[in-house]
């Protein structure tokens, strides 16, 4: 993470020193998010080298004798400074561009950059009492927190760098949110007097405006290292099950016989749900790992089935014959040893995909597993099977719970169950709305803009499709195969998608 915050402070500092007196200068990121929305005049001033840094620049012409021409560098990878300048507009938009025009641009830029891993900011704690003058011990218990917090890869932790230029400017909760588009903080303070102190803690949604989770303890002073990794443990646990597992999931933890083996189970499931080549061989490491320290552990195998599943469809499997016995001969073991909801639903998604493919099956399982219990990790699930059975209705209670319960909802996963549900069911409107307020976010993946593309060419929106169309194929990842044996494997849908598709360009196969 620092050396991320460093790239960003990095170019911020660059782009201060470029701008002239009395003006702002901004990265080609940043221009590219705002100028189609708002009448601000710009100026190019190309590609721009200063110190070790390179980047493309733009002046904001307050006044028109601002207009200048500097030299810019002709070899530079432009790839290489938009993720660069990505980071900034998180961590540091409204330096150059929001001070001046913040009711125009500031939401703008933070729909568009929010991605799926919610981002927390660890506060400076407030020393009270005596030596109330030297914040050392608050910086050092900010700092172990955020150490702590960096364990679990489901979230962003912003460095002490950030804190400390919240702290030093004394921004407001409002500000700390729309700036840095960030969706928890922990603050707390330490009082201390004699060889006794008082530790207060709490956790705050900034999005929601409420307390998640807090906690006051009063301790002997000499034990200031062990409150602080029990209170660090204690919100990470808290954020595990506001973040990432959802409304109903604080039980998992009495699989695990230490916090630190939870946490790595949380990771591999984490790495799990980004569905990339690179995640799954991370996560079947440490999968590797969880399995010598905790063997035939039902909740481990429970993710080590959806792992299996998941090389399977990225192609990665050596025998995927092999692999669906193993997956069919775990997911039996863990109904017959727990069978608990997850248990139930996991097991009808191995007879859906790999097994039997009888809905009238797959769905008395899926439906067992929600009488058991309706939570994130099942709900999903429910919404694919349903969806895929021709249970529609049941398929969309099941997404709209699901959101409900984690409105975070990583990776899109349960929007896109609901958006292709309601596109099966010609409701075009429907899918716009659901993803109108999203629908710019970076990691929005292939279904979803295959489906919201394809509702507004059939509502008549053909300038707007058109724009999404491009998006399509700089994604590159929609292709008819992937359309035809993934997204939409039964009835017509995949073919109505495809031919909506193709009134604007041409889908590869």
């Amino acid at each position: 993470m620092e050396t991320f915050l460093g790239d960003g402070v990095n170019i911020a500092a660059r782009l201060e020193a470029l701008a002239q007196p009395n003006g702002i200068s901004i990265s080609k990121s940043v221009y590219d998010l705002v100028v189609p929305k708002t009448k601000v005049t710009f100026n190019d001033l190309g590609v721009q080298k200063v110190k070790q840094n390179t980047f493309h620049a733009y002046d904001i012409l307050l006044d028109p004798s601002q207009k200048r021409k500097i030299k810019s560098q002709s070899s530079f990878n432009i790839t290489m400074i938009t993720s660069i300048a990505a980071a900034i507009v998180i961590l540091f938009g409204g330096i150059f561009y929001f001070n001046y025009n913040t009711q125009v641009t500031e939401n703008v830029i933070v729909e568009d950059m929010k991605a799926y891993k919610p981002i927390i900011l660890v506060k400076e704690f407030n020393i009270l009492g005596e030596n109330n003058s030297d914040n050392s011990i608050g910086i050092g218990l900010a700092e172990s927190m955020i150490t702590t917090l960096t364990q679990f890869n489901g979230i962003k932790v912003l460095s002490r760098s950030t804190s400390t230029h919240v702290s030093q400017n004394k921004l407001t909760d409002r500000e700390i949110r729309d700036l840095y588009n960030i969706d928890y903080t922990i603050e707390g303070s330490i009082q201390k007097i004699g060889d006794k102190a008082r530790i207060t803690a709490s956790l705050n949604d900034l999005k929601k405006e409420n307390i998640v989770w807090s906690e006051k303890t009063n301790f002997d002073f000499i034990n200031i290292f062990d409150i602080q990794d029990d209170f660090s443990n204690k919100i990470l646990s808290e954020l595990q099950v506001n973040t990432f597992l959802g409304e109903g999931k604080t039980s998992l933890s009495k699989y695990f016989p230490s916090f630190e083996l939870y946490t790595k189970y949380l990771n591999v499931h984490t790495l799990w749900t980004e569905f990339n080549p690179e995640s799954n061989t991370k996560a079947w490491k440490i999968l590797e790992d969880l399995e010598k320290e905790i063997p035939n552990n039902t909740q481990v195998n429970y993710v080590k089935i959806n792992l299996i599943m998941q090389t399977i469809w990225l192609g990665l499997s050596n025998n995927p014959k092999v692999d669906e016995q193993k997956m069919i001969t775990l997911s039996n073991e863990n109904l017959k040893n727990r069978g608990n909801f997850d248990d139930y639903a996991t097991k009808a998604i191995v007879e859906l995909w790999h097994g039997s493919k009888d809905c009238k099956l797959v769905v008395d399982l899926m439906d067992k597993s929600l009488d058991l219990g309706k939570h994130r990790w099942n709900l999903y699930p429910a919404s694919a099977v349903y969806s895929h059975c021709g249970e529609y209705d049941k398929a969309l209670s099941s997404a709209r719970l699901g959101l409900e319960l984690l409105p975070n909802d990583p990776r899109w996963a349960i929007t896109s169950s609901l958006v292709s549900t309601l596109f099966k069911m010609s409701k075009f409107k429907e899918v716009v709305e659901a993803l109108e307020k999203n629908i710019n976010a970076p990691d929005v993946g292939g279904l979803i803009l295959g489906v919201y593309t394809a509702s507004q060419i059939e509502l008549g929106n053909m300038n707007k499709a058109k724009k999404m169309f491009s998006r399509i194929q700089k994604n590159g990842r929609l292709k008819k195969s992937i359309i035809k044996t993934r997204m939409f494997p039964k009835g017509d849908t995949a073919d109505r998608l495809i031919d909506s598709l193709e009134k604007i360009g041409p889908i590869p196969d």
